[in-house]
């Protein structure tokens, strides 16, 4: 199963950013996991790839750049379950679909509580880890930017967007 979306928002936001910050905020998904890809691999969920270290290598990513860039805005799909939170699995009814052999049906849930950010494993087979630990299931915990987290096997870290722009290259 390829995962269009990720690649098209990509994509998307790598245009926002040459908008300048303003429109760049204003435009964007108040915060995205991104997903950094070795440039010989490929976005296709399920198909074994490098991912890059993201926490050392991404300070700025340019279109030029050797590594595939695939976004996953966090937000709601208009009428999916649990309308407090944006779900992440493996299925098409989550927020945030991760086609990996690794990810559960329903695999964790990211919600926003004010100005903060809360993540949590939703009782998952392969677990979850945030900054290197593991997660207890149902357990929120505190979500910052540039945090990474493990879902399954796949690693992605979070940003709110204006951490993203200023990675995506704008100044």
């Amino acid at each position: 199963m390829r995962d269009t979306p990720a690649v098209d928002a990509a994509e998307h936001y790598r245009h926002l950013a040459t908008l300048g910050r303003e429109a760049f905020v204003a435009a964007a998904a108040p915060a995205v996991f991104v997903r950094l890809h070795a440039a010989n691999s490929s976005v296709i969920p399920g198909v074994e790839d490098e991912t890059v270290d993201e926490m050392q290598s991404v300070a700025r990513v340019g279109a030029e750049d050797a590594a595939t860039l695939a976004v996953f805005p966090i937000v709601k799909k208009p009428g999916a379950s649990f309308p407090d939170r944006v779900t992440i699995g493996r299925t098409a009814n989550n927020d945030i679909v991760l086609g990996d052999h690794s990810i559960s049906r329903f695999h964790a849930y990211v919600r926003q509580d004010g100005q903060s950010w809360l993540f949590a494993d939703a009782g998952s087979k392969n677990g979850c880890q945030l900054q290197g630990e593991r997660l207890a299931a149902r357990k929120e915990k505190p979500l910052v930017s540039r945090a990474v987290v493990r879902v399954g096997d796949i690693e992605l870290t979070f940003y709110r967007a204006n951490d993203l722009y200023a990675v995506l290259g704008g100044t």
